[in-house]
């Protein structure tokens, strides 16, 4: 990333903007993404599946860094649908390029989501190839946070809080209230098979990210249907049907998110020289 000076500079400017614009999906959904993860491993990594329980551990962390690192926040979301070149069905997906067109302080606003991710997955690579422990499971754990927050939907568009829909607060109930009272049927939901190769890690990452932006309007409509129905938005009522109208888009993105993650975990250890679990110190 070029200019990184000003952009740290940039985003502490606007820290008070981030902190009130990102969510996690909560710590019982990225521990869980995190820890289902290693089940979609192929024969070959299957070793790496005793990392599981650090994963879970520390799937928060990216969030918790929030509170000291000002330059965290961004790193979350991408407001893709802000820009032009995505609505017209050819995003602008190169860093350099996107600040040259915007400048830095708009793209930082918008967030640095799929750079993050892909920055972190080469961190991996690198850890990999000095058989270095401690910076794998640092990078990994970070790694199946951005990868999950690429697929919650609301990290990727512009009305991420219902702001802009008279829905304000939906990112909560969606993501941490109603997760967290679901997390057993999202854990039985999931079905590992062998993840592959990734042949183009910056293509893939931005792939789920459209993906999870097309589903974004289900969970708008769910939001707006269960209080139309309920005239509530916090009683048991409306999270059953907002629960009824969200399940399966849910789980497919709890499934997927877990699945990417494993298939950037496993092609970052491909490409960092497949080294032996036992070799990594």
């Amino acid at each position: 990333m070029k200019n990184k000076l000003l952009i740290s500079a940039l985003v502490i400017i606007n820290f008070f903007f981030f902190a009130n614009q990102t969510f996690p999906w909560g710590d019982k959904g990225h521990k869980l993404i995190s820890k289902k993860s290693v089940l979609f491993l192929p024969a070959s990594m299957k070793a790496y599946s005793k990392w599981a329980d650090y994963l879970e551990e520390h799937a928060p962390d990216p969030d918790n860094r929030k509170k000291d690192d000002k330059t965290e926040a961004p790193k979350h979301f991408i407001d893709i649908d802000f820009y032009k070149e995505f609505l017209a069905g050819k995003m602008i997906e190169n860093e350099d390029s996107l600040i040259t067109e915007y400048g830095e302080k708009e793209v930082v606003k918008q967030g640095l989501l799929p750079w993050a991710t892909e920055e972190t997955y080469k961190n991996l690579v690198q850890a990999f190839k000095d058989h270095n422990k401690a910076k794998a499971l640092k990078y990994a754990a970070d790694l199946g946070h951005y990868v999950a927050d690429g697929h919650q939907p609301m990290h990727t568009v512009l009305n991420y809080n219902g702001q802009l829909t008279n829905q304000k607060g939906v990112h909560a109930r969606y993501e941490i209230n109603m997760v967290d009272d679901h997390l057993k049927e999202l854990e039985d939901s999931f079905d590992p098979q062998p993840v592959t190769l990734v042949k183009n890690p910056q293509q893939f990452i931005f792939n789920y990210i459209y993906d999870a932006n097309t589903v974004c309007c289900v969970l708008m409509e769910a939001d707006s249907i269960a209080y139309k129905e309920t005239n509530s938005r916090r009683s048991n009522a409306y999270y059953d049907l907002m629960w009824f109208r969200t399940k399966y888009i849910t789980e497919i993105q709890f499934n997927n998110a877990a699945k990417d993650f494993a298939a950037l975990l496993y092609t970052a250890w491909m490409n960092g020289g497949k080294p032996s679990f036992n070799k990594m110190k």
